[in-house]
């Protein structure tokens, strides 16, 4: 990871050696590419302030808050908004990545269901905090979207393996409808985009459950990682597909499979239910877990990722009963996933290198897997670190 005090130093050095051989257009040359380094901003609920790399100050929160305090919305709001603010290149942030006539889809994790329970089907697990994406952050992207006037469609989609929408289940609640025990203030989905459509008439907001959207057949860019899907076929909901922008906004989760679910671990939400059923045993029948995200992934890379919020998840995630949550106030942002996956894992207390599919999209060209080489803006890895149970099978991989 390239942290902001040894890239100080190291700039210095370089500087210095340019001087004294004389090569100072090779210099600038390289300075002018340092853009290409992926940043990372990481903000905690803590932050109050750091140094930039050439010694300028970077604002903190206005009002910090501990790491395991009980935020608002408005708080939560402030950490998404620096973190944006951080972790976007020269070129701009995630305000010029969304362009003003793009339909944008933004793709949280909601797995599974509050009020919802074994009692209820098979395919349906307890819920616990953290086990989903924290409402409040998405409501905060919408907000930096609609303020920014970028987006005229802007679209949360999911599609659970767990719960269906209450008119095709016939159950008393659903991921859309529930306010999650007033774990996010309240905030439900279906009353959220109803009130950004009152708020914002002249943006689309809409929801669409990817489970039972119009989907068709379509091979993994490329190659197909999944060892038994010999022909490479996946059905691929339409909204995926034809969006022209997608957000994966994600809780820091262990994964029992993969390590950690993370926002390329939301891509599995992406396959119908439909089509794989619920749960979704069907994918598992085509290879590894992590390699089906991986050609999941493909059929629409994150224009941006967001990890974090309040709760996450330990142990023998990615649901209860081997899960537990774990209350930590952080956000990790930026327009690379495999980047911003790196690094919210290294939060985590794993170490990248032992986690595959972080391999496996950096050989595919999604970006850098190696922390050593991501500038990481705002809090630094060390001190967002909040090392997390690690399922069983991942104990001794670091």
């Amino acid at each position: 990871m390239i942290g902001r005090r040894h890239f100080l130093g190291l700039s210095a050095l370089t500087g210095q050696a340019a001087r004294e051989t004389g090569k100072v257009d090779e210099w600038f040359t390289a300075s002018a590419t340092a853009d290409r380094t992926p940043r990372v901003g990481i903000v905690l609920s803590s932050f109050g302030g750091s140094t930039e790399h050439d010694g300028t100050s970077l604002k903190g929160l206005a009002t910090p808050r501990a790491v395991d305090a009980q935020l608002s919305y408005t708080e939560i709001d402030a950490m998404v908004r620096r973190a944006i603010e951080l972790g976007g290149q020269r070129r701009g942030s995630l305000d010029t990545i969304i362009g003003p006539e793009d339909w944008v889809v933004i793709k949280p994790n909601i797995v599974s269901c509050h009020g919802l329970g074994p009692a209820d089907g098979p395919s349906h697990h307890r819920y616990v905090h953290g086990t989903v994406t924290d409402l409040r952050v998405v409501k905060s992207v919408i907000s930096f979207l609609a303020e920014k006037k970028r987006g005229r469609r802007i679209t949360i989609a999911e599609g659970s393996g767990e719960w269906q929408p209450v008119e095709r289940s016939k159950l008393r609640v659903d991921g859309w409808t529930t306010d999650w025990g007033g774990a996010f203030g309240g905030l439900s989905y279906r009353g959220m985009a109803d009130d950004f459509a009152r708020r914002y008439p002249l943006v689309r907001f809409d929801i669409v459950d990817l489970n039972f959207d119009e989907q068709f057949e379509a091979p993994a860019p490329g190659r197909a990682h999944a060892a038994n899907n010999r022909a490479g076929l996946y059905a691929i909901p339409k909204t995926i597909r034809s969006c022209d922008k997608l957000i994966s906004i994600a809780p820091l989760k262990t994964h029992a499979a993969c390590g950690v679910s993370l926002t390329a671990g939301n891509y599995m939400g992406i396959a119908p239910g439909a089509r794989y059923g619920f749960p979704k045993k069907a994918l598992d029948d085509l290879g590894a877990p992590d390699d089906v995200m991986i050609d999941l992934f493909l059929h629409h890379p994150a224009d941006y990722a967001i990890a974090g919020g309040s709760w996450g998840l330990e142990g023998e995630g990615p649901c209860a009963p081997g899960g537990a949550s774990v209350h930590h106030n952080v956000i990790v942002a930026g327009p690379n996933a495999t980047a911003v996956d790196t690094v919210a894992a290294a939060v985590m207390g794993f170490d990248p290198k032992t986690l595959p599919y972080l391999q496996k999209m950096e050989g595919r060209g999604f970006g850098l897997a190696d922390i050593d080489a991501i500038w990481t803006r705002g809090n630094e890895v060390d001190q967002a670190r909040r090392v997390f149970r690690k399922p069983y099978a991942w104990e001794k991989r670091g």
